[in-house]
Formats: C-alpha cells, structure tokens, sequence
C-alpha cells in the first residue's frame, strides 16, 4: 500500500500533452487511482474557467490548486478553501507594466478568464498560439484590461504577460522588481505575477491541512520554472521527460514526458 496520500499534477506540459489533450491511458490510470481511495489535485496555473474542457472527463480529480495557488477549491462541491488575490493598485501597475512592452495581458480572477479582443489576433505573435481555443472559447474578450481589474476588485488573483520575445519579458521583471508580487516565467516569454508569498506549494499546504495530511505524504509531477516551489516542498517531487534543467535537478524521480504518458508511470511507480 502507498505511503503517499495525495497526487498533485501541473497541467501544461504534465497531463496535458504538446496537443492540450489528456491521454486516454492517463486518464485511465488517474481514475483507477481515485478509485482507491487516493485524492488527486490539479496544481496548475489555470483557474476554473480554463479548466472547464476538461472537468467533464476528469470528474474524479477532487480538488484543485488553482491560478498558480492564489485560489485552492473543492471541484466537487465549489467551496473555496483559500484565496490570495491582488490589491486592485498592484494589479493596475503590472497591466501598465505590460503596456510598455506591447505584451499580451491576461487576467484570472476567481471564476473568470479574460482577455483584450485586440490580443486574440496576435497569438502566434506573443508564442501562446497552441492556446488559441482555449482563450477563444473559454475567456472572456473586453475591450480595456484595466476595465476588468476595477470591475474585479479584490478577486484578481493573477495577471500573465506574454510578451513578443525574451527580451522583452526580463524588461518587464526589471520594471516589477520593487513591486511586492511573486514573479515567475512561463511557457517562451510569459511572465507570471501573482501576490507576494504566493506559489503552489502555499496552495498544496492549504489543501493538505483540509484533507489531514502533511507535505511530505504529497507526490507533486511538474515540467516548469513555476513548479519548483511545489516539488522542492513535498516528500516526492517528480519531473515530465520534458522538465527544464532546474527541475530535472529538483526531483527524485524522473518519468516519460508529457506525450509519453508520464503521469500514468507515475501512478505505476509510486502508487
């Protein structure tokens, strides 16, 4: 019988493949999994609305870690279990901060996805074209980012910048260096900010008081830099086949990558 009592997946470039799909073995895996009694999370960047494509077919994953761990809920019963948004004057300064650079804005509030109807065009631009449905069909499209930042005070719990190069994106983490918020990079040139102290593992320790468990009892499966946090703190930290270099180093098992079903090894391995 496995020790571990909770499986904390990242999404993109985790369960999700290079297609954004989950792989039937995977799911098959997770499901005989929850099926034995062991809770499942997503712990991901993405909020409710972004998961809306897949909620259907992953009705067992109970809870998630949401919005980069700004937002922890039960996906069963809706309840917030926590929530760390942004002020509304910190949030302002990075969608400005963004402005500068010509970057992509993208704002997750606590049940919504939104995005300026100008961006929609320049996708492939900003390298988050293999988004494009996802931001078609499940965001919302407004005219003036900073319309939704004071309509959704005190409920903003993240802003993505994606920006036209690399460059561009450490511009912008120079420009939001005094300002109290987490920064982390994402995808090619995203820049992520969430409130200050926030991050996954903030997220998984949240969930885990609720379901009566300790860090050490979570087994977290992550590829990228805004996982790090979350795997260097739980007992089994596990990395995709494609993880970038920091977190290959970070973990203590390594799986197939997400196109090669990884996440399904992990569940064979460890549970």
């Amino acid at each position: 019988m496995t020790r571990y009592r909770l499986l904390a997946l990242d999404m993109d470039g985790t369960l999700l493949n290079s297609h954004k799909k989950v792989s039937p073995k995977t799911a098959t895996a997770l499901a005989e999994l929850a099926e034995r009694g062991v809770p499942i999370a997503f712990c991901t960047g993405r909020n409710i609305a972004e998961l809306e494509p897949y909620l259907g077919d992953l009705t067992f994953v109970r809870y998630g870690v949401l919005v980069s761990g700004a937002l922890v809920r039960d996906l069963v019963t809706g309840e917030i279990v926590a929530s760390w948004p942004h002020d509304t004057p910190t949030a302002l300064d990075i969608v400005e901060t963004g402005f500068l650079e010509d970057a992509m804005v993208h704002v997750l509030a606590v049940n919504e996805s939104f995005v300026s109807q100008r961006d929609l065009s320049r996708l492939e631009d900003v390298h988050m074209g293999v988004y494009r449905p996802l931001y078609e069909e499940h965001a919302k499209h407004v005219s003036d980012i900073r319309d939704v930042i004071n309509a959704c005070d005190g409920e903003v719990l993240k802003v993505n910048l994606y920006h036209l190069s690399p460059e561009s994106r450490e511009r912008s983490r120079a420009r939001l260096a005094d300002h109290a918020i987490t920064l982390s990079d994402a995808e090619t040139t995203s820049l992520e900010c969430s409130p200050l102290g926030v991050s996954k593992a903030r997220g998984l320790l949240a969930l885990c008081e609720r379901i009566g468990c300790t860090l050490d009892d979570v087994v977290m499966v992550g590829d990228a830099e805004n996982d790090l946090e979350a795997l260097q703190a739980v007992g089994m930290p596990v990395a995709m086949g494609n993880a970038v270099p920091e977190v290959a180093r970070t973990a203590k098992l390594q799986v197939a990558d997400c196109d090669h079903d990884g996440v399904a090894e992990v569940v064979r391995r460890l549970f």
